[in-house]
């Protein structure tokens, strides 16, 4: 027990070491390296006129029902977020410290208490600790939709921490995910969606609570087997959700075929589709295969770019993580773990369907800390 209290006010006392010089040497390689396409190119700068000039609207609540994302406030809320902190900063740049400060501060107290709940944690999760914090305060913690955004993650994962049983915490973060569907991206009724039925399809296909034995290989085969179905039900799910948006809500689905398509999307897309057309079929087997490249980008192996290593080595410690919380998942020993690995999984299937880039992945996936913290 000694030992563990330890390891524990060890951890938590280098985190407090090393945090502001791994803010400023991330900050360092995003005003240097990055500047070009982080910095110059960020909406940010638009941003602060708005901010001083506009007035003051309130947080306008989305059409609940509407698929569309061009019915979505996200835009005109993220100026109210901003205003709403506003100490008189009239400059892109002392946002950009302003903010980093308030958000590392938040971001500590999170990595206390994942330490204090985790007195097992080692190198690989103190790595990945750092790694987040790194990747947030390159690209995340400046002015832009992303400190709006983590908000809501921040929400979430309040709403799965909190309360006591599984069956509360779906509750909570049911509510959760309403008010960011209504208040921030209308995509998120897609994440609700998939939680909902993972819930029911991995109850069905894997038994309650059973630790999987991977050094039995007829085990493990069926296994893999058994996630090759999930993963193709989605894939025949979305085939279907495709088809309704087609002829339902031609902008969503404009929308969707232009952030899989280079020809029709602003972003110079790095995740290049494989069947770049607007037929809903060979866009489900395009989001099928898209689901492994966001978890496994073994493509950026062949890009010759250093930047890309960040990703690269944050995906391959994210993929260790969620196998071994999918192995030991448990509703009534271990809810708050189990509910947030089956969130991010939920996150993961709808932004395959939305994400032209691997750098929109990095900010996506970074604001999801607050919940992926919960997970590992």
């Amino acid at each position: 027990m000694n030992y563990l209290r330890r390891t524990t006010e060890n951890n938590i006392q280098n985190y407090t070491i090393w945090i502001i010089p791994l803010i400023i040497v991330a900050k360092i390689v995003r005003w240097t390296i990055m500047r070009p396409q982080l910095v110059n190119m960020s909406i940010g700068w638009g941003y602060v006129p708005r901010i001083i000039t506009s007035p003051f609207r309130g947080f306008e609540a989305a059409n609940f029902w509407g698929a569309s994302n061009s019915a979505s406030n996200v835009g005109d809320n993220t100026i109210s977020f901003f205003q709403m902190l506003n100490l008189g900063l009239t400059s892109y740049q002392s946002w950009e410290v302003y903010l980093t400060i308030i958000y590392n501060i938040l971001i500590f107290i999170c990595v206390r208490n994942f330490f204090q709940r985790n007195p097992y944690a080692g190198w690989k999760e103190n790595f990945f600790v750092y790694l987040n914090v790194a990747i947030l305060n390159i690209f995340c913690l400046n002015l832009a939709k992303e400190p709006y955004q983590m908000v809501f993650f921040f929400l979430m994962a309040l709403a799965i921490s909190i309360p006591k049983t599984y069956n509360q915490k779906c509750i909570a973060l049911l509510i959760a995910l309403v008010i960011t569907i209504l208040y921030s991206r209308k995509y998120f009724g897609l994440v609700l969606m998939y939680f909902l039925i993972l819930n029911f399809l991995i109850d069905k296909l894997f038994k309650k609570g059973k630790v999987i034995n991977l050094n039995d290989k007829k085990e493990k085969r069926k296994l893999y087997g058994k996630l090759l179905l999930l993963v193709m039900l989605f894939g025949v799910l979305h085939y279907f959700f495709l088809s309704y948006l087609m002829t339902g809500n031609e902008d969503t689905y404009n929308e969707m075929v232009a952030a899989n398509s280079r020809d029709q999307t602003a972003a110079a897309s790095q995740i290049t589709p494989l069947f770049p057309n607007s037929n809903p079929a060979l866009l489900a087997v395009d989001y099928f295969i898209k689901i492994f490249r966001l978890m496994v980008p073994i493509e950026l192996l062949f890009k010759l770019k250093v930047t890309y290593l960040f990703l690269l080595v944050y995906q391959g410690f994210l993929l260790q993580f969620l196998i071994r919380t999918f192995k030991f998942r448990d509703k009534k020993r271990n809810p708050t773990r189990t509910i947030a690995m089956y969130l991010y999984i939920a996150f993961l299937l709808c932004s395959a369907a939305f994400e032209p880039d691997y750098g929109s992945w990095v900010r996506h996936q970074g604001v999801a800390f607050p919940v992926i913290l919960l997970l590992i």
